[in-house]
């Protein structure tokens, strides 16, 4: 026989959809961000639909200003870039980085939108982070084709497997079986207000632990303690 597993550490996972800030963004705005991040004792941020403009020097880049001050490692991926304006998905993370591609979907009603896969090494495991926008005026069947795509990363990697970004509710679309939406550990009204939504590959070495929500001046961040576990010991 074996026992439960045993909890080896956790993880203080946070989603940002940065892509509803309608406004430019100043350096006050990513410092208030910052102190907000490590207050919360965040540890991995997924954050999607960052605007940036690398080569304009007056204008503040989220992805060059925010690891710096939360002295985090970062990993991007370009979706669109227009006329020296940037979009981009990213992960920012206080453990090791190791690898990071990016996939786009294939869908009529995409215009760049992509998937950013980072793999990150979390001591225990390795844990793989997807940051995703999907097509914002896509139909029931290219929302599908998009989670295929998502479902195919992580068939593919067998390790602890996380979504963020503007997903539609599970069960509304087809996905694996071992996808859970962590909506079930928030309130009903708060889960309706959550613009960047987490998916996980739940398992019994890899569990949601608990979720909520904290408001920021940049949007409402998803936050998520993942719990990776031990196999238990023979008894």
């Amino acid at each position: 026989m074996r026992g439960e597993p045993k909890l080896a550490t956790t993880v203080q996972f946070a989603a940002l959809d940065l892509f509803v800030v309608k406004r430019r963004l100043e350096k006050k705005d990513i410092e208030r961000f910052t102190e907000v991040v490590k207050k919360e004792q965040i540890e991995v941020l997924a954050v999607e639909g960052i605007s940036r403009y690398p080569n304009v020097k007056t204008r503040v880049d989220f992805v060059e200003e925010f690891p710096a001050r939360a002295d985090m490692r970062r990993a991007f991926g370009e979706t669109i870039n227009m006329s020296g304006q940037q979009h981009v998905n990213a992960v920012f993370s206080i453990y090791p980085i190791q690898w990071s591609n990016q996939k786009g979907f294939d869908v009529p009603s995409a215009f760049s939108e992509s998937a950013l896969q980072v793999s990150i090494d979390a001591g225990v495991k390795d844990i793989i982070i997807v940051s995703t926008r999907l097509p914002e005026k896509a139909t029931g069947k290219d929302l599908g084709t998009c989670v295929d795509l998502i479902a195919a990363m992580q068939t593919k990697i067998d390790k602890p497997f996380v979504v963020a970004g503007n997903l539609p509710v599970l069960g509304k679309v087809k996905a694996p079986e071992s996808f859970a939406d962590i909506q079930s550990l928030l309130s009903a009204d708060i889960g309706k207000t959550v613009v960047s939504r987490v998916w996980y590959a739940q398992g019994d070495l890899f569990r949601a632990l608990s979720a909520r929500t904290v408001k920021t001046e940049l949007g409402t961040m998803t936050v998520v303690e993942f719990g990776l576990y031990q196999p238990a010991l023979p008894q």
